[in-house]
């Protein structure tokens, strides 16, 4: 390649990856503004949240719990099969999405316990818990604090400690910047929040979430009640592959089922099977 055709070439390439980027984030930002969603006030933060389906129904709704800085979109697939049925209900976690922070360290207990001042607020005495990722941690959590307020649960892609992510993972963990944490795990924030700047402190708060949580006892693991499945894929990429065995081992009478040929993002990526497994135990007696 000539040094003329690089000097053309390498600024118009340069150009095209901001274009296309741009066009990105206000495609992402016109989608939310088309999203009916409403913010409920919990006191120190305020959660984004939108509803589907069957708003009128008594029976217990779905609660989806979406991953670190993920937002309600993550269940993009799961309303449109869910809502058929269910009330469908789909929060973003405190600092994440649209909602708002504190200046308070984030914890999944902190967050498990907006879920249920949420449920208050929104009058649901019990509601099947449906977490992936961070999601799953968060219901574990409630589970464990707040047995009669989660009918069933289900947990892809949990951990219950630090020791459950794989090596590389950790490694990245401990190694990453905060400017690479908010490009590797930013973009939702950015498309959505109202405070875009705010993304490195979110950014460094999941970070360290992430390095020292959860800490789940095998006390506490042992006096859930709740119905419980926990799910991941055989190839999961962050979590061991054989934590969902551990965690299930962990808590009584749950279930666990491995998903093949996918990994820690079955939502999107094999969704027709992950709605199905979840909607038969659901369902189940």
């Amino acid at each position: 390649m000539s040094t003329s055709f690089k000097r053309l070439v390498i600024p118009l390439f340069a150009i095209l990856l901001v274009f296309i980027s741009t066009q990105f984030l206000l495609s992402r930002t016109a989608n939310a503004a088309a999203e009916n969603g409403e913010r409920v006030d919990l006191g120190d933060i305020s959660i984004y949240v939108e509803q589907h389906g069957k708003l009128e129904s008594k029976d217990a709704p779905i609660i989806f719990l979406h991953g670190g800085l993920g937002s309600a979109r993550s269940w993009g697939h799961q309303v449109e099969f869910f809502s058929k049925n269910y009330r469908v209900i789909t929060p973003e976690s405190r600092g994440q999405g649209r909602s708002t922070d504190s200046n308070a360290p984030l914890t999944y207990h902190l967050m498990a316990e907006d879920m249920i001042r949420l449920m208050d607020k929104l009058k649901i005495p019990s509601a099947y818990i449906v977490g992936w990722s961070d999601g799953g941690n968060i219901g574990i959590d409630m589970a464990i604090h707040h047995p009669t307020r989660v009918k069933k649960l289900v947990a892809y892609g949990a951990n219950i400690n630090p020791a459950g992510l794989q090596n590389h993972f950790l490694e990245y963990l401990r190694a990453a910047t905060p400017e690479k944490m908010q490009r590797d795990n930013g973009s939702d924030y950015l498309a959505l929040s109202s405070h875009p700047e705010n993304l490195p402190i979110i950014a460094e708060k999941i970070r360290k979430m992430w390095l020292t949580e959860p800490q789940f006892t095998p006390a506490q693991l042992a006096k859930i009640t709740t119905p419980t499945l926990v799910m991941d894929g055989a190839q999961e990429e962050l979590i061991r592959v054989d934590h969902a065995k551990e965690i299930a081992a962990a808590i009584p009478k749950a279930k666990v089922v491995m998903l093949p040929n996918v990994g820690h993002y079955a939502t999107f990526k094999t969704p027709k099977l992950w709605n199905d497994t979840v909607a038969n135990f659901l369902k189940a007696n």
